[in-house]
């Protein structure tokens, strides 16, 4: 089982220059059974929600990991309605606590995908300052799912 992740744990890894989707994957990795160096690479699209501002890159990454626990590669009614239960379940609990799943709303409006916010953004102070935040709780969301797959 991968350590809990914090806050200040999630922020020394982006601060190393990985996204925060790549946190999530970082943290479930060996617990999925997934290369950490392939899953890195997998989840690094998905940071500043897909780099235009929409589904944050922690919930795409939890996203992703779902799959990998209750997804499936045949057609199966009962096994999509599972992971599709699951991932509701996590945006709602997402959701209820940061009032967002979208990447822009929890950077207070800015959109990393709108080229003069882009330019803006490194000036300002505090725009990234609760994305730790919003990864630590993706972990401990996706650990408690992860334990109903026997993961």
């Amino acid at each position: 089982m991968a350590d809990k992740m914090t806050a200040a744990r999630a922020n020394e890894i982006m601060d190393q220059g990985y996204h925060c989707s790549q946190v999530i994957l970082f943290h479930a990795a060996e617990r999925l059974g997934l290369d950490q160096a392939l899953a890195l690479r997998l989840s690094s699209g998905f940071g500043g929600g897909t780099f235009h501002g929409d589904t944050c890159g922690a919930v795409a990454g939890a996203i992703m990991c779902l799959n990998m626990a209750y997804g499936f590669d045949t057609p199966d009614s009962e096994v999509d309605a599972k992971l599709a239960a699951k991932i509701r379940e996590f945006h709602d609990k997402f959701i209820a606590r940061f009032g967002s799943n979208q990447c822009r709303c929890l950077l207070g409006g800015w959109d990393v995908g709108i080229p003069a916010h882009r330019e803006v953004i490194p000036t300002r102070t505090g725009v990234y300052d609760n994305c730790g935040d919003y990864c630590a709780y993706a972990c401990q969301l996706l650990d408690e799912l992860l334990e109903d797959a026997g993961k």
